[in-house]
């Protein structure tokens, strides 16, 4: 896979730290490099009509921002500085160095917050990636006369107030239009509530890249639409065996189109072979929405379950499943015995969150899929809980339970058991409708049987559920969107893949 990384303030740090410690680099060229990359940004959006204000704090990222405004004057354009902590109180080493060459040149300087409220565009640079604490007092008054006015506002790095490990918002936040970010994208600027606060999010090249990780990568990546060319042609001379059998156990009385949702999102992914566990009454709903499928019903016994087991090589269960005694003995059964790799969604999830010991019997690789409501039954934690920390909860439930997690969420975060975690950027809130994460299970089952690598199912899975929602955005919107809208952009999404791929 081409992997984006995605790292934490810490992480920045520390890539700042060994660019400069063991390639020499000085972190005031580093400095300078981030300045002009902003500033290339800028005067490719802005005219030199426009007036612009930077707000600086007094650590290295307020430095960033002193060095932006001078390169902005340098180029003709009008830009000011305010220092929202006076220019009496000392800052980091690299701040003092920018404030003085600044001071040096005579660019202009402004004590009174309303000469920058009357700026077209103003540039947050308070204080980046470094913030632990909530902003309040005078500093919060600043930012929020900002945030009032109807001036283009712009980030450095991170927006004042957003945390860039979780997303937290610490108080008052700048609201910006556009987040300029160096070298990678930070977690916090991806996940809810702070990426509401970042506009439009843009990585600037600094002079730092892969080789400061110095072999210790970052935990976290993502995937984007360069990894699809990288996926594998599907070979000429093959038949539907090829492509693996998906047994998709789903369904109870009024729920026919969970399995229906699950079983086409795994055939419109790419499964060779689909068949359907459910209950008889819904075989007539079935035949006539999805002809394609294998049928099997009522099964109600442990030994008749097996005997379809030995039949498939990946099973997905739980969509519309019900909690009855049968669902019961049917997610215990496979749990038990499937020697074969397992995706378990929906009632599957909440039968086990009963009997979290179930989830310990499998022998093969498994791929839950919880949304939070469902993580939260079965961590036993509040939704809130969850969400203050949703990578680090996705990634210890994949650890303690050796699964892969596809925690559901704004951002749904994929977790594997050997700490390798994504976070999925693909999608829209058209998509929080019923049946979607039917679909999603579907998807993922249909990649499992023929990759038959939890790990690449899942993140891609996602991704790629993301990505058809996405490719059928422009005809529905996010009103009308349902769930087998999302089923029709699989379509696009494969279309694009067989045209761009190698």
């Amino acid at each position: 896979m081409i992997l984006e990384y995605i790292v934490t303030g810490n992480e920045m740090k520390l890539l700042d730290d060994t660019t400069s410690q063991v390639f020499l680099v000085p972190s005031v060229v580093l400095m300078e490099q981030a300045a002009a990359g902003v500033v290339r940004e800028l005067v490719a959006c802005f005219d030199k009509s426009k007036e612009f204000a930077v707000i600086c704090g007094r650590g290295n990222n307020a430095g960033d921002g002193i060095a932006i405004a001078r390169l902005l004057n340098q180029a003709g354009y009008r830009c000011m500085v305010y220092y929202a902590f006076g220019t009496d109180e000392a800052g980091s080493e690299l701040f003092e160095l920018q404030k003085n060459i600044y001071a040096r040149y005579g660019f202009k300087v402004v004590s009174d917050i309303e000469c920058v409220c009357k700026s077209d565009v103003i540039i947050d640079a308070l204080f980046g990636t470094g913030l632990k604490r909530a902003i309040e007092g005078s500093l919060a008054d600043v930012i929020s006369s900002v945030n009032k006015t109807d001036a283009y506002r712009v980030a450095v790095d991170v927006p004042s107030g957003v945390d860039s490990d979780k997303g937290h918002v610490m108080g008052c936040t700048f609201k910006a239009d556009f987040t300029y970010t160096f070298s990678y994208k930070k977690t916090g600027l991806l996940l809810w509530p702070g990426c509401d606060y970042c506009g439009l999010v843009k990585v600037v090249p600094i002079g730092i890249d892969d080789h400061s990780f110095c072999g210790n990568l970052p935990s976290v990546r993502a995937l984007d639409e360069s990894d699809l060319k990288k996926l594998d042609n599907r070979p000429a001379h093959s038949n539907k065996g090829t492509f693996g059998k998906l047994l998709v156990i789903a369904g109870s009385r009024d729920m026919a189109g969970a399995a229906v949702l699950s079983a086409k999102a795994a055939y419109k992914s790419g499964a060779g072979l689909v068949k359907i566990i459910t209950p008889e009454c819904n075989r007539s709903i079935i035949q006539c929405a999805l002809p394609e499928a294998l049928l099997c019903t009522d099964i109600a016994s442990a030994k008749a379950l097996e005997t379809e087991l030995e039949w498939a090589d990946a099973v997905v269960i739980g969509p519309g499943l019900s909690k009855s005694d049968n669902a019961k003995m049917l997610v215990e059964t496979v749990l038990k015995t499937a020697e074969i790799p397992l995706v378990i969604d929906a009632d599957a999830l909440n039968i086990i969150s009963d009997n979290m010991t179930l989830l310990n019997e499998h022998k093969m690789p498994v791929i839950v899929t919880p949304h939070l409501g469902e993580m939260s039954r079965l961590m036993k934690k509040s939704i809130a809980d969850i969400q203050e920390d949703i990578i680090g909860v996705a990634g210890e439930f994949a650890c303690l339970y050796n699964v892969t997690c596809v925690l559901k969420d704004f951002r749904t975060i994929i977790a594997a058991a050997d700490g390798e975690k994504f976070i999925n950027l693909s999608g829209n809130c058209g998509m929080a409708t019923a049946g979607s994460g039917d679909v999603l299970s579907g998807i993922v089952g249909g990649l499992l049987v023929q990759w038959r690598d939890t790990k690449k199912a899942a993140a891609y899975g996602a991704f790629i559920h993301g990505l058809a929602g996405d490719m059928v955005f422009d005809n529905t919107g996010s009103y009308g969107m349902i769930a087998s809208d999302i089923i029709d952009g699989l379509d696009k999404v494969w279309i694009k893949v067989e045209k761009n791929g190698n």
